[in-house]
């Protein structure tokens, strides 16, 4: 059960929507713009905002299939879980892209969510305020994840093992960004700013 959900999950991850859009729809290659990573941010950020919610939309789409599809199989609820790592072992390393991925935050917060929602809500909530705060999109995805692992760890051991396998893949993607961070040289995002602009809240100076 284990190892066929993350063959499943494997497969699944590995359909890179950033990829799949860039080249098929705007004839890019994500991995060569912007900050070369074909996921969802860079996208977005180099093509607009458009395709970044098609890419998004893409990455909830392949997570969920994969779900529901290991969920027929195998009613055991860790199988959600280790379904989850083959799915962001697929994302962050695919075959047919060299192994060079995405960083797989949506598909861990899906994973997460669908493994025990109110936790998984909780954590989120930590990892928006540290948005709000930090102005930073590498750290809150990072603590969520965390948080989320150790939580599940003190509930069930081989569930939080996974989840900190997991872990340990997204820190590994994020390694170079973790230190501009640290470095002082990450790229700010002030969320609460672009939410007042959408609404038509004019910045006070």
């Amino acid at each position: 059960m284990r190892l066929w959900s993350i063959i499943i999950g494997y497969g699944f991850g590995c359909l890179l929507t950033a990829v799949l859009i860039c080249r098929f729809a705007l004839h890019q290659d994500p991995t060569k713009v912007g900050s070369g990573n074909p996921g969802t941010a860079n996208v977005g950020a180099v093509f607009g905002k458009k395709w970044g919610i098609l890419t998004c939309v893409g990455d909830i789409l392949k997570t969920l299939i994969c779900l529901l599809i290991v969920h027929c199989f195998f009613s055991d609820n860790i199988a959600l879980l280790y379904a989850g790592l083959g799915l962001m072992l697929g994302h962050c390393f695919p075959f047919w892209e060299h192994f060079q991925g995405g960083k797989g935050v949506t598909v861990a917060v899906i994973v997460a969510a669908l493994y025990d929602t109110p936790i998984a809500a909780a954590t989120l909530l930590i990892a928006f305020f540290l948005l709000i705060t930090l102005q930073n999109l590498t750290v809150p995805p990072i603590i969520f994840i965390i948080l989320f692992s150790l939580y599940e760890f003190l509930t069930t051991k081989e569930a939080g093992i996974v989840l900190l396998i997991m872990t340990l893949v997204m820190v590994y993607k994020f390694r170079y960004d973790l230190r501009d961070f640290f470095a002082g040289k990450a790229k700010r995002v002030d969320v609460l700013y672009s939410i007042k602009k959408k609404l038509g809240i004019k910045r006070n100076n």
